[in-house]
């Protein structure tokens, strides 16, 4: 995979998490807060899960699996991801002062992934496939809890797709530079 294309990914995940980030001024992410639900939030998710669908698709023909689109599904998407090293331990706080304490808000998006369940045994896909088919009789999915979730597994995949880019390309220059500045690695 060329650079070029891992930048449009990255400058679009980069606008999705501002407005996450903007979100804090309303409603402080903290875990107090995970169910607060809004038009916002919906948004993030909507917009996050849908580059998150586009990323696995790449990651998928990266790894050399390819299916007509309509059968991509997060059943697929589990085999492959299950692939990466303890992606089921990777987890993230929410960051306002760019400092985690008890009250911060922290996923782990990747932890219940089984390629046997509906959605891949993900709460936050699956509150996502509802909000995209009726986002008004689903409102309260577009909470702050899902909107953290997505933006982690985003940018989890995002991580995960720089080990597709080419040596020459500035691979390692890519892993060093684009970074969060709205997530905090959980230990």
């Amino acid at each position: 995979m060329d650079r070029m294309r891992f930048e449009l990914y990255w400058s679009y995940y980069l606008s999705i998490e501002k407005m996450l980030s903007n979100t804090s001024q309303y409603v402080s992410p903290s875990s107090e807060n995970k169910k607060t639900y809004s038009d916002e939030f919906t948004k993030i998710i909507l917009l996050s899960c849908s580059e998150i669908d586009s990323i696995l698709k790449l990651i998928c023909k990266c790894k050399g699996i390819e299916y007509d689109q309509r059968k991509y599904n997060m059943n697929i998407y589990s085999e492959v991801l299950l692939q990466f090293k303890d992606i089921k331990k990777i987890s993230y706080a929410s960051n306002s002062n760019t400092s985690m304490n008890e009250n911060s808000l922290s996923v782990t998006p990747f932890e219940k992934l089984n390629s046997n369940t509906k959605y891949g045994g993900l709460s936050w896909w699956e509150d996502y496939q509802s909000l995209k088919h009726n986002r008004l009789d689903n409102a309260e999915k577009g909470n702050l809890f899902n909107a953290v979730s997505s933006i982690s597994a985003h940018y989890i995949l995002l991580r995960f797709l720089i080990e597709f880019l080419d040596e020459y390309a500035g691979k390692s220059y890519v892993i060093d530079h684009n970074l969060s500045e709205y997530l905090i690695p959980c230990v």
